[in-house]
């Protein structure tokens, strides 16, 4: 009877916070895994975190990252004119449904990128600022100036390359830098959904609204990769960032997402690490983040709305709910509630048909 009692106080002990898979003990159910405290910078979980994976559409965060850059630099504006090419509309797979010879602003475009994970968006850009290739190498001089040593981009928007490969270790030092130079860039990646010429877009990332703090980044998925997702989330004062990289299906990579936030911030991650072999020796040792409250108490960080541009025709909502847990695949358009005229609407419909048979398999789901 001792025994059995003993047992009960145990099982409830571990609980589901502390519960981890039986077949992999203190292991994520994924192929690699970083997570930091922001304001420190202190490791506190580590899974294969130098093992070479395809980045997919979170190769997005460095074309958004040179984006600022040259917004800040007095190079750019957020209100420059850029037409869509014939190239940038055929681009498959997640799509923001650009049109060949509309004109759109930088702003519209980094919000297709963030929120709709535009694929089109990203060649759009990089065709207005030289053309890919040109870019493509902006995009790895950068990655060099960051230390992303084990990375290689060959496209803009992260679609299927041979040699296109990058690590959870470097994708963090993207993001941390990303975001400590430009944390403004949260008003693109926060935000629930983007509509564009009548169509709505939904976030890719589901773990927005869902997940206590959630605030951003970006979701990614190729089939070489699995998915993956750079997630921060604020609850009071502190920061953390999660790179999870190679779920199985999006349903495991947002789970275990969850999970490690939840570890880092409850502490359990000492648990998970305690069941394998212990942090890398590259690692510090794990513990608890202290959640620092402020004024007001706050554990979430309100998504934030991006003012509507001066044509409009890209808005932007921080909604919550249901707008945030849109099912079916990501990129995807679901009917507005603006009324628009038959005509429009068969228009729209017939692009989006058109764009939908060019999809590759890759997008930023």
């Amino acid at each position: 009877m001792r025994r059995v009692l003993f047992l009960a106080i145990i099982l409830c002990l571990i609980g589901p916070k502390t519960a981890l898979p039986a077949k992999h003990p203190g292991k994520l159910a994924v192929k690699a895994a970083m997570v930091t405290e922001y304001g420190s910078g202190r490791v506190l979980y580590t899974q294969d975190p130098d093992k070479r994976i395809a980045p997919a559409s979170i190769t997005k965060v460095m074309t958004m990252y040179l984006v600022f850059d040259l917004v800040s630099s007095g190079k750019a504006s957020f209100a420059d004119k850029v037409k869509v090419s014939r190239r940038a509309d055929a681009t498959g797979g997640s799509t923001m449904n650009l049109r060949t010879g509309e004109v759109v602003t930088l702003d519209e475009l980094m919000r297709g990128m963030a929120v709709a994970s535009g694929n089109d968006a990203a060649v759009a850009v990089a065709e207005h600022f030289g053309g890919v290739p040109a870019w493509v190498e902006r995009m790895n001089r950068k990655a060099q100036e960051l230390g992303m040593t084990a990375t290689t981009f060959k496209t803009p928007n992260g679609l299927p390359a041979p040699g296109q490969l990058t690590t959870a270790r470097d994708l963090m030092k993207l993001a941390t830098s990303y975001l400590r130079h430009y944390p403004q860039a949260l008003r693109y990646h926060s935000a629930t959904e983007v509509s564009h010429l009548g169509a709505v877009h939904g976030n890719t990332n589901r773990l927005l609204g869902t997940v206590d703090g959630v605030d951003g980044l970006k979701t990614g998925y190729v089939g070489s990769s699995g998915y993956n997702i750079i997630a921060t989330a604020k609850r009071g004062d502190t920061r953390v960032i999660a790179v999870v990289l190679g779920g199985r299906s999006k349903q495991v990579r947002n789970r275990e997402t969850e999970r490690i936030l939840n570890a880092s911030y409850s502490g359990a991650v000492s648990t998970m690490l305690a069941a394998t072999d212990g942090p890398g020796q590259d690692d510090e040792p794990a513990a608890p983040v202290k959640i620092k409250r402020s004024r007001a108490g706050r554990h979430h960080a309100k998504a934030l709305r991006v003012a509507d541009s001066d044509h409009g025709r890209a808005k932007i909502g921080a909604k919550r709910g249901a707008s945030a847990r849109l099912d079916g695949h990501d990129g995807g358009v679901k009917k507005t509630r603006h009324k628009v005229s038959a005509e429009k609407s068969a228009k729209t419909a017939s692009h989006a048909k058109s764009k939908s048979h060019k999809r590759t398999g890759a997008s930023g789901r």
